[in-house]
């Protein structure tokens, strides 16, 4: 089994304390939620490559380093030799909650189209997934809507994260219509309680969930409530697992890792999605629900990504405070 991943890889400027003069101290982390689900993805044991586009600069490199070393098959990675890499700037609370701003106006994961190498890399994987923030800005959003349908049309399981990031958007309108010009193409969708309600204004959430899967083809949505945890939508039922309760420092990638893990489950299964039963989507929720608790430990995203022994271990000390 293998996945395909695109949408940005970029760097997150992560604050790490003060220095000897009093001011902010940043770690430059890798982010970028699709190139996060994709080492989460070769974290828990599967095969997965990244496509989309970086600097050819010193901070592209260094991405492109981390991929490599995680085990993702970055072939399918170019190197802009005009465009610079985008860099997210992370602001923390106390409670380890984020909030962005970016640089990424003229970014290289903006200026990609759909080419040949990345058609190869969906041709040679079983799966594709990637999120909004590649809709953002074009030739990013053109591209993302052409490799969805080709995806789709080639019988690959599409997952998509809707990760709406309102910065990233001058019109939140025209980020609603976008990601509804995305869902026919998708399979497994992942939505916050809040995106949620921005899709369906109005509805109560199960409402809400009816109306997403009437209008598109989606499989099982996956719903993340935060520290209320998670469920899964599949087939008229709400499935809910309570979340691991556990002192977050820093809760960037957790939901990138929570849905790598979730479709790792789904992936490695063997059974179609649309017949997991209910205990196995209960599992496959708390072992994800596990994986987004343990990202939160450490700062960053990419490096705190968890693997399936550290996924295991504490899922192994958690067991009786879930029963």
């Amino acid at each position: 089994m293998r996945v395909c991943a695109f949408g940005e890889l970029l760097v997150d400027v992560t604050p790490y304390g003060t220095s000897d003069k009093g001011y902010p101290v940043c770690e430059f982390n890798p982010g970028g939620a699709p190139a996060n689900v994709a080492v989460a993805l070769v974290n828990l044991g599967l095969e997965a490559s990244f496509i989309g586009q970086v600097g050819d600069d010193h901070y592209g490199h260094f991405l492109r380093d981390v991929l490599r070393e995680k085990g993702v098959d970055t072939s399918g990675l170019l190197m802009s030799p005009s465009a610079p890499t985008s860099l997210a700037i992370v602001s923390l609370a106390p409670n380890g909650e984020r909030s962005f701003s970016f640089y990424r106006k003229h970014g290289a994961d903006i200026a990609v189209t759909f080419n040949p190498i990345f058609r190869q890399a969906i041709d040679q994987a079983d799966a594709f997934h990637c999120g909004s923030v590649s809709l953002s800005d074009e030739p990013a959003r053109t591209a993302t809507l052409d490799m969805l349908k080709y995806a789709h049309a080639s019988g690959k399981t599409v997952s998509f994260d809707v990760n709406l990031r309102p910065l990233l958007w001058d019109d939140l309108t025209l980020a609603k219509s976008l990601i509804e010009q995305a869902l026919p193409f998708v399979d497994i969708l992942k939505v916050s309680e809040e995106e949620l309600l921005f899709l369906q204004p109005g509805l109560s959430e199960d409402e809400a969930l009816k109306a997403i899967t009437q209008r598109y083809p989606i499989t099982l949505i996956v719903i993340t409530y935060g520290e209320k945890g998670s469920a899964v939508y599949t087939q008229g039922h709400l499935i809910h697992q309570p979340a691991f309760i556990v002192k977050a420092i820093d809760t960037t990638g957790a939901g990138d890792a929570f849905f790598g893990a979730f479709l790792n489950g789904v992936y490695t299964s063997s059974v179609e999605p649309e017949s997991l039963s209910e205990d196995q989507l209960r599992t496959l929720l708390r072992h994800a629900n596990a994986c987004g608790a343990l990202t939160t430990l450490k700062k960053g995203a990419i490096g705190a990504l968890p693997t399936s022994e550290e996924r295991d271990a504490f899922l192994a000390s958690n067991h009786e405070h879930n029963h």
